[in-house]
C-alpha cells in the first residue's frame, strides 16, 4: 500500500536494458530504509526492489509489460522521478 505521498524525487544514476527489461538505477536519501523485493512508486508506477549495492542507490526493473505503458522519457539517465516507498505493514495497520 501506498500513502500517496511523495517522499523526494529519486535521481536516475544508471539504465541499462536487458532484452526487453529495463533496470533502472536510482539515488535517494530512503534508500537505507528500502529492502530486496519491497515496492516503490516511482512517477506512480509501482517497481521492485532488486538491488542494494550499498552505495546509496537502489535498482528496480521494468519489465516489457510496464515499459509499453510508462514513457519512453524514462530511458534517459539522470532523470528525476518522484519516488515513494510502501507503506510498512505496522505503519499502514494504524492508519
Amino acid at each position: 500500500m501506498f500513502s500517496g505521498i511523495v517522499e523526494e524525487a529519486a535521481t536516475v544514476t544508471a539504465v541499462a536494458h536487458d532484452g526487453g527489461n529495463m533496470h533502472l538505477t536510482l539515488r535517494c536519501g530512503f534508500v537505507d530504509e528500502l529492502k530486496i523485493d519491497q515496492s516503490v512508486s516511482h512517477n506512480g508506477v509501482c517497481l521492485t526492489v532488486v538491488s542494494l549495492p550499498g552505495d546509496g542507490t537502489y535498482t528496480v526493473t521494468a519489465v516489457r509489460e510496464t515499459l509499453a505503458q510508462i514513457s519512453a522519457r524514462w530511458s534517459r539517465a539522470r532523470l528525476s522521478i518522484s519516488s515513494a516507498p510502501c507503506v510498512s505493514t505496522a505503519a499502514s495497520t494504524a492508519i
